[in-house]
């Protein structure tokens, strides 16, 4: 279902039973442990990524990119609609600021971080690969898997700045061993 000030309020909240009652798959990178899955939710209305991964996922394939974990799913790319992030890139999925992909390419050329704000403009930062963990931005620390150290070390700054602004609820990386599974109220 699509995400809604009435879902963040807590007003009403349905949660799909079917990949096909998704609405949106957004795909913040097409890597191994991210998108071998996919298939899982290919009934699901949209399932959408950045242009620039595809083209990444497909020039660098073998280990992190394998065709058949998105062959047979009705992937669509993205067209930029903003100019929010490190990388001036982004798309506005609704066309309200609720739902946000911010491209933070650096780990690979089409990653993106997810944002979700709500009437208030508080937000929670959803950022993939962009660092592995919390520690990843407090200390700029890059991954090990990177296609352009120098943006990587752009985009942990975006990440940071982000996550220290007042609005900011939550900032979630990835593969952050420190996180619990937990509920997020905006």
């Amino acid at each position: 279902m699509p995400f809604n000030n009435e879902c963040a309020s807590n007003k009403v909240c349905v949660r799909p039973k079917e990949p096909s009652d998704l609405d949106y798959v957004l795909l913040t990178h097409l890597d191994c442990d991210h998108a071998n899955g996919l298939r899982a939710v290919k009934d699901a209305k949209h399932i959408l990524c950045a242009a620039e991964e595809l083209a990444c996922a497909k020039k660098n394939g073998l280990i992190r990119y394998q065709k058949k974990w998105w062959q047979d799913v009705a992937l669509r790319t993205i067209e930029w609609n903003g100019a929010e992030g490190p990388a001036g890139k982004s798309f506005d999925l609704f066309g309200d600021g609720s739902v946000v992909m911010v491209n933070i390419p650096g780990h690979c050329d089409g990653l993106c971080a997810v944002k979700l704000t709500n009437a208030s403009g508080r937000f929670v930062l959803l950022f993939g690969d962009g660092g592995y963990a919390t520690k990843s931005w407090k200390e700029m620390i890059t991954s090990g898997i990177s296609l352009d150290k120098r943006m990587q070390r752009k985009l942990l700054e975006w990440i940071r700045e982000q996550s220290l602004d007042p609005d900011c609820v939550e900032s979630l990386a990835t593969h952050d061993p420190d996180i619990k599974p937990h509920i997020i109220e905006l």
